[in-house]
């Protein structure tokens, strides 16, 4: 009743909340265990996901009792698996919904770890640097605190890995709902990994910092405890993750739902951001035609390129309303197309991610240059954009496309002299083509359909380029 009473002041649903995320937490051990109970037997207890995921929710202590949830999340990655999906197929997003509140209880966690780490070394150095005056008490002390927040990190990176885990295959739906939720998922799981490695690379440092203190003190006995913990393979999680997830993210964005495949192409920029494009750079080269097949045919003109791929092939559990006739409507086709350029301009713009397209950077910047100086007008924007992220990496490439088409339909007398008297003219560096198939943008990115070129765009486009990198003057 005090507790009631204590919060008078607040809305009912707003009280209610806080007194049972109050109870939970006191009991969190019993309220765990009697949930893994209920998820061992389904059949009797249909409810049980949608009261986990509706009490990590609303509760909002998920982070609080998260090393807890490792006995529910085992129960609920196996249900996610094929034979659990084929047994309670209306228990999916449910479980997808529980997940989603787990992995963001990792990732607050794990967003933490850095500074608690970075925070932990500056006070272990102030030891470090009083070290005669410390006592082995003390020592003590420092090492429970490093083997306990090593332990927790663990915890962490090994929750957001089953989650990542369990949304992984379900990236391949065809019902949106499920698709969206796992992208989610994945997103949020592989930022909460790589904050989790971020911390493990300070407390390396930490650990090393103290060996040396350990060894000069002659504290053998602390410095074989410290020894006896060590890191194991899990500690490098990131790109191997990254690596599990990359073919199912290239099978999304070939859903005919044009929401999933735009938040796909949202959730492969942030974690090529998250992991450097290193170790994209091949992956895009072998798999980037799925990615500019989007790019290849305008949103207003009829896509008949559908009709000749191969329909997936459909296991006998699942059931597929795709017919291989549909085609997006134009405005969600657009809208794709848009998604795909922003992902373009996002990796290149920034010097961690941009390597991701070195391999494909000439197919990349013909297509987009075609984009760009077409009549398309709500395409104008995003490729403008996604040509100054690519003219950050190459800006001669993207100028020489453009001034071949600028200068190719530009009237012969309202050319631009040479700079200087010892320079050509423009005509005789870029020879103007003898057909349409000739320009460099099409011999670069490929044969496009229904973009035709406009000089308004040209103009506009060349004009904005060129004021920002002066190639030829």
């Amino acid at each position: 009743m005090p507790q009631i009473l204590s919060c008078r002041y607040f809305p009912p649903h707003q009280a209610m909340k806080r007194l049972v995320g109050q109870l939970v937490l006191e009991n969190a051990d019993y309220v765990v265990d009697s949930i893994c109970r209920q998820l061992r037997h389904l059949d009797v207890n249909h409810h049980v996901p949608n009261v986990l995921a509706s009490t990590l929710s609303y509760i909002g202590v998920a982070h609080k009792i998260l090393p807890l949830l490792e006995e529910p999340m085992r129960r609920v990655s196996i249900e996610l698996e094929i034979l659990g999906r084929h047994q309670h197929p209306d228990l999916t997003i449910p479980f997808l919904k529980a997940v989603e509140e787990i992995v963001k209880a990792s990732k607050r966690e794990a967003s933490l770890l850095p500074l608690q780490a970075e925070s932990f070394s500056t006070d272990v150095r102030s030891t470090i640097s009083n070290a005669k005056e410390t006592t082995e008490d003390q020592w003590e002390v420092i090492l429970f605190k490093l083997n306990d927040s090593r332990r927790y990190r663990r915890t962490v990176g090994s929750i957001a890995g089953s989650c990542i885990t369990a949304a992984i295959p379900l990236l391949a739906s065809s019902k949106q709902e499920i698709c969206l939720a796992s992208l989610d998922i994945i997103e949020s799981g592989v930022l909460a990994i790589s904050k989790v490695e971020a911390a493990f690379k300070g407390e390396r440092e930490i650990k090393e910092a103290i060996e040396e203190a350990l060894e000069s003190l002659s504290l053998y006995h602390l410095k074989d405890t410290l020894d006896a913990t060590e890191e194991g393979a899990d500690e490098n999680r990131l790109l191997p993750t990254a690596n599990k997830i990359w073919p199912f993210l290239v099978t999304c964005i070939q859903n005919r739902n044009p929401v999933a495949v735009r938040r796909c192409l949202n959730v492969i920029s942030n974690v090529v951001q998250i992991c450097g494009g290193d170790f994209f750079t091949r992956r895009f080269h072998t798999d980037g035609t799925h990615f500019w097949k989007l790019l290849t045919t305008s949103p207003f003109r009829k896509l008949s390129n559908f009709k000749d791929e191969k329909t997936p092939l459909q296991l006998p559990y699942r059931s597929s309303s795709v017919n291989s006739e549909d085609s997006m409507a134009e405005t969600s086709y657009l809208k794709v197309q848009i998604a795909v350029l922003n992902m373009v301009a996002d990796l290149c713009s920034n010097k961690k991610s941009s390597t991701a397209l070195e391999l494909v950077l000439k197919k990349l910047c013909g297509l987009v240059v075609g984009i760009a100086c077409s009549s398309v007008g709500g395409l104008r924007e995003p490729s403008l954009n996604a040509l100054h992220g690519l003219a950050s990496i190459d800006p001669d490439l993207v100028w020489l496309l453009l001034a071949d088409i600028y200068y190719s339909v530009k009237k012969k007398d309202a050319m631009p002299p040479p700079p200087r008297p010892d320079l050509p003219d423009i005509s005789e560096i870029i020879p103007p083509p003898s057909s349409p198939k000739e320009y460099l943008y099409v011999q670069y990115g490929g044969q496009s359909y229904g973009f035709d070129i406009d000089f308004v765009s040209v103009e506009f486009v060349f004009t904005k380029i060129d004021s920002q990198y002066q190639m030829y003057s």
